[in-house]
This record gives structure tokens, C-alpha cells and sequence, in this order.
């Protein structure tokens, strides 16, 4: 999917949280960041066409270890030692990020270094993901005004 689907949903998620988070700025930074982070292995995305990104990009290949969830799962275990605070916030955003590209038909390998695949039916860029950005941003405006700036 394309990064403004990751976003539009991830911040959906965030927005459902926001009442209820004690640091709303780091939870919002740490999901919108852990959302991009599975695409450090395509030197074409917002995160990966950056230098640093470009030495990793060397050894992996687009939809490979970063995006499963064993990758999820070593990460999460550093962040736990190190950073509880952050924990959900990772989580969140890089699950997302894996749940929807499993959606796709390219799919993800979830349990990497095993080749088996899980796939969908939606195309990148195609004319369901774009209805689901519509709805997921349609979504996110509600919430803002809903619960952030109440109308009534």
C-alpha cells in the first residue's frame, strides 16, 4: 500500500487512543514512525531513499525480513528492554503497517525466514485501497472533530 494509506490508518488508530494517552506528541511521533519503518527496505520510499537506509538496503529486499512479524517481534523485545514507554506505540504502527501490506496482492512473508506468503486482493494504488485511504482519512476527520475540537 502506499505510505498515505499506512498514515491514514495508523492515525485513525492514534486518534482512537488520544483521549487516553498520558504523552500524546511521542505516541503519535513513535506509531507514524514504526507505520514508515517496514519500507527501510525499498530505496524508494519517504524512509528508505535516505543513505543510512540505502547500507540496508544492500542486504535486504522489499517485503523480506522487515516486513514480517518475527521482524516485529525482535524489534519489540529490544524496545521492551529499553523503552517500555514506547512499546505500544511501536507496535501499533508497525502492525498496521504489516496487516495492511498482507492485504495486498504481493503480500508479506509473516514468519520470515519461511517463504510461505500471506496475501490479499487489493492493489497498490488501485481503486480499493484509494476507497479505503477515502474512508480511513473521512474516518479521521470525524475523530478530530469528534473527540479532539468537540463541536457540541
Amino acid at each position: 500500500m502506499f505510505l498515505r494509506t499506512h498514515l491514514a490508518i495508523t492515525s485513525f488508530f492514534v486518534l482512537l487512543f488520544f483521549q487516553y494517552l498520558q504523552n500524546p506528541l511521542i505516541f503519535v511521533v513513535v506509531s507514524i514512525f514504526a507505520t514508515m519503518m517496514p519500507d527501510i527496505d525499498n530505496r524508494f520510499s519517504k524512509i528508505g531513499h535516505y543513505k543510512l537506509s540505502r547500507i540496508f538496503n544492500f542486504f535486504v529486499r522489499h517485503r523480506g525480513i522487515t516486513h514480517s512479524f518475527s521482524f516485529l517481534l525482535i524489534v519489540s523485545l529490544f524496545i521492551f528492554l529499553f523503552f517500555k514507554e514506547i512499546l505500544f506505540a511501536f507496535v501499533l504502527g508497525y502492525f498496521l503497517h504489516l496487516l495492511l501490506d498482507s492485504l495486498t496482492v504481493q503480500g508479506i512473508m509473516p514468519l520470515y525466514p519461511l517463504k510461505r506468503r500471506l496475501r490479499g486482493i487489493i492493489r497498490t494504488g488501485g481503486m480499493i485501497e484509494n476507497l479505503i485511504f477515502v474512508i480511513f482519512l473521512s474516518g479521521n476527520l470525524f475523530l478530530i472533530f469528534t473527540q479532539i475540537y468537540p463541536i457540541f
